[in-house]
């Protein structure tokens, strides 16, 4: 495992569970800490998904085998001319599946990049002193109810009992996460304000993943098919333990 960031062999184990129980410990301790692995993690478990997809579903049409025909019939084999053509057509066809899966990994990495920086960006905006939530509240009974009509989902809160110490409901809004309408509900955690991101998400079994951006740490979780993504320059130990409050309430 290297020292600055995780080989592909080491994300590839992570996310097969195939690390030893010492490494994968190591492993999830270094994706708090690190944004780029820890998207490049999200990225490898996507693409294993889409590829296991893509393998349950994928038939060649007969215009692409006549195509792959023609092409190897161009330059026939010396010997075992059915196998090596059969061998040459499935190559070829595999190598423009891994072109497309690898194209499609790239283009999310840069979608996660881009929706990390826009929330940023909002929470940013939140603390200024011109910006103010529409609901004013510490009581989930209020915040909740408010969300009705405005969302496509619900979600839960958490009883004020169980928050993390010095931890307190602030206040909600209404706002949008890669194009969608998405809770945006405050905190504080002593003095720090937190700006959580509700919206719907994939239902996906991800690691809960940390990173810094900009002195700002980020958050990212899943639940219930509900995507959270926490901001705040608050610790991550606290912040974390904030998430998995919220994510336990749904």
């Amino acid at each position: 495992m290297s020292p600055d960031h995780l080989t592909s062999e080491n994300i590839t184990a992570l996310i097969d569970g195939e690390l030893p129980p010492e490494g994968e410990e190591t492993a999830k301790a270094h994706l708090k800490d690190c944004h780029a692995c820890a998207l490049e993690v999200l990225a490898a478990q996507q693409l294993k998904l889409a590829t296991r997809q893509a393998a349950q579903r994928f038939v060649p049409s007969p215009e692409t085998l006549a195509r792959l025909q023609a092409r190897a019939g161009q330059h026939p084999p010396k010997a075992a001319s059915g196998v090596g053509w059969r061998f040459a057509v499935w190559g070829s066809l595999a190598a423009a599946l891994l072109l497309g899966l690898l194209i499609v990994a790239s283009w999310q990495y840069r979608q996660a990049d881009a929706l990390s920086a826009e929330l940023l960006d909002q929470h940013l905006a939140v603390l200024s002193d011109t910006s103010a939530p529409q609901v004013l509240s510490s009581d989930r009974h209020t915040v909740k109810p408010w969300f009705q009509g405005k969302l496509p989902f619900s979600f839960n809160l958490p009883e004020p009992n169980l928050l993390p110490p010095d931890s307190a409901l602030l206040g909600a809004d209404l706002t949008y996460v890669k194009g969608r309408p998405a809770a945006l509900l405050l905190f504080s955690i002593h003095k720090h304000r937190v700006s959580v991101f509700v919206s719907q998400g994939e239902a996906l079994p991800v690691l809960l993943l940390s990173h810094v951006r900009s002195g700002f740490q980020m958050t990212h979780a899943n639940a219930a098919g509900l995507e959270f993504v926490a901001v705040s320059d608050v610790n991550r130990s606290e912040l974390e333990a904030l998430m998995i409050v919220l994510t336990k309430a749904q």
